[in-house]
């Protein structure tokens, strides 16, 4: 049985792992999230959870003695080739909702597992089509002056206010969150990774 250390800090990664049951121990690490221009998505927002995942061995100096899955995620909102981060104040937070406002973008989280005791690493993403209903300039105004939007990656919170934004999902909502949790679930399942859970105790 394995030990899943979180490397983040989201508190939506956490309440999303603790409602599917999962025990967990949370390593959060600071790296730099910036990406390149002209790079391939998914590729991008893996390399930065895999960055991640390879901070905390290196923090906490874990060895192949130890059963630990490290659990590292990113995610991105992809809108006409253009990747939206987290914004950095609110006027780049009104112009993310306007890009995103009566259109259809994309959800991707990248995971990667990193198994301590055997060396294997898993890399994957998930993909989540979200459609946004028109949105007026006053309540993109007052959305983008509450606290939501500065720690999500293109600005808006699913799980929050920003619901009533979306007009349809096509995908995992808990990828749009910020973890995949299907894919979570099938890694593990197909790698015989067994992790603690609170049913398992």
């Amino acid at each position: 049985m394995y030990e899943l250390w979180l490397a983040s800090q989201s508190p939506r990664r956490r309440e999303l792992l603790e409602n599917a049951g999962y025990l967990f121990h949370v390593h959060p690490v600071k790296i730099s999230e910036n990406i390149e221009e002209n790079v391939n998505p998914e590729g991008a927002i893996i390399a930065i959870a895999k960055a991640k995942a390879d901070a905390v061995v290196r923090l906490h100096k874990l060895s192949k003695i130890q059963k630990i899955l490290v659990l590292a995620a990113d995610t991105m909102v992809i809108v006409d080739d253009r990747l939206l981060g987290k914004p950095r104040n609110p006027d780049q937070a009104l112009e993310f909702l306007r890009l995103l406002s009566g259109r259809k973008h994309r959800v991707v989280t990248a995971i990667v597992l990193l198994n301590i005791e055997t060396g294997e690493t898993f890399e994957g993403a998930d993909s989540t089509d979200v459609e946004f209903r028109k949105l007026d300039e006053s309540e993109m105004a007052g959305y983008a002056a509450t606290n939501e939007p500065y720690d999500k990656a293109g600005g808006y919170a699913y799980q929050g206010q920003a619901r009533r934004f979306v007009a349809s999902i096509y995908g995992s909502p808990s990828n749009v969150i910020g973890l995949p949790l299907e894919l979570l679930e099938k890694t593990l399942q197909a790698r015989g990774w067994h992790v603690r859970r609170k049913d398992s105790l």
